[in-house]
């Protein structure tokens, strides 16, 4: 491997002809969207947003059911000196309440320079809160169509480079033999030189259909040399999306295991008058929350179907792979199981109170029955 100082001098002498910088927010916004109901209040350019490869034979590529996109204008932001997004944002709305925000920036000139728009974009709060905006503005738009609408605080981002043409053209066999250090800068947003380790790491995970096109997935950014990538840019957008909605699932339980275990400990005060009092509300809340939680987890681990495209089934994996998805999984689950047993143990002390009350109604009208007849004149 050269030495860094080496690879930059011979990256000064390329220069991008064509390229993108596509930057996503994904947002939380409430229980559900109906999207029908969405795609008749939207006011702006939509469509149901499906794929087709134009390179491959596609059997089966789909989101089920096939998100709303909308297309509106909007004012172009500077995310960095000289680069500024499109004057038009795209929005993808999903049936389990997550918008992702698509801003697109053009990239030309020498390849460094991408390099550092990654590092002005990563956790760019400017541009975090101009997506919020386009987010606000749209939920006030489509509004009834959202269930419980509420924009959460969290937000997950994601950047795709993707060039096109390169001047000199460079075939992607020596991209990775000659070039590592500049690709892994622009995959882990940091213009300064990385670790052998480091960069081994990020050109390790990579993926290619044909011999003139690759795919480097990072945990924050992905780097596409292809000229046809939309279904790519789709796939790794709803993994975007979904490690949204696995943390922000995650966080929600955190919050209701602290508040459903004060319930739980409420039902082992002894023989305060706690003990005699109906926990049918907070069982009810438990069993809505439980509920609610199935739905969305499950409307996104059932949302994108990829039966039939081996290519596309394998950058999933590698994206959820970099992303951690099967740790959130994994968390989520161990939680519901959590929730579940809280719910089990009290609503088994339900019906153990239930039992005593009535057994004590028992007592009491034995004994009122026992003393009416040492009362004269009530016995025949």
């Amino acid at each position: 491997m050269e030495s860094p100082d080496n690879l930059q001098s011979r990256w000064d002498r390329v220069v991008i002809l064509r390229g993108w910088a596509h930057v996503y927010y994904a947002f939380d916004v409430g229980l559900a969207i109906h999207l029908d109901e969405a795609d008749r209040r939207a006011t702006s350019r939509k469509g149901r947003a499906q794929v087709q490869s134009r390179k491959r034979p596609t059997k089966y590529f789909e989101f089920v059911p096939a998100p709303v996109r909308l297309a509106r204008t909007c004012a172009e932001f500077e995310a960095a000196p000289g680069s500024k997004t499109l004057n038009t944002v795209d929005a993808l709305l999903f049936d389990f309440g997550a918008i992702s925000v698509h801003f697109k920036i053009p990239i030309e000139g020498n390849f460094l320079n991408a390099v550092h728009l990654s590092a002005a974009l990563y956790d760019h709060p400017g541009l975090r809160g101009h997506a919020r905006d386009v987010v606000e503005q749209l939920v006030r738009e489509i509004g009834p169509a959202v269930s419980k609408p509420r924009i959460a605080d969290h937000v997950e981002d994601y950047n795709i480079f993707q060039v096109e043409e390169f001047l000199p053209e460079i075939p992607v066999a020596r991209l990775l033999s000659e070039y590592p250090g500049a690709l892994s800068g622009l995959l882990r947003a940091d213009a300064n030189p990385l670790s052998q380790e480091e960069v081994q790491d990020v050109v390790s995970h990579r993926i290619s259909y044909g011999q003139t096109d690759l795919t480097l997935v990072d945990w924050n950014c992905a780097l596409i040399f292809d000229t046809d990538a939309d279904d790519i840019r789709a796939v790794l957008e709803f993994t975007n999306v979904a490690l949204l909605e696995f943390s922000y699932l995650d966080g929600q339980m955190d919050a209701a295991l602290d508040e459903f275990y004060e319930y739980f400990a409420k039902t082992r005060t002894g023989l305060s008058r706690a003990r005699f009092r109906s926990f049918l509300p907070e069982l009810k809340k438990i069993s809505q929350f439980q509920i609610d939680s199935a739905i969305l987890f499950e409307g996104v681990t059932n949302a994108l179907k990829l039966f039939g495209d081996v290519f596309l089934a394998r950058l999933y994996r590698l994206s959820a792979k970099r992303l951690g998805l099967a740790d959130w999984d994994a968390s989520i689950n161990r939680k519901l199981r959590t929730v579940e047993s809280i719910y089990e143990k009290i609503s088994d002390m339900e019906s153990t109170r239930r039992m005593e009350i009535l057994e004590w109604i028992i007592i009491a009208l034995i004994a009122v029955s026992i003393g009416i007849s040492f009362i004269p004149g009530t016995m025949h």
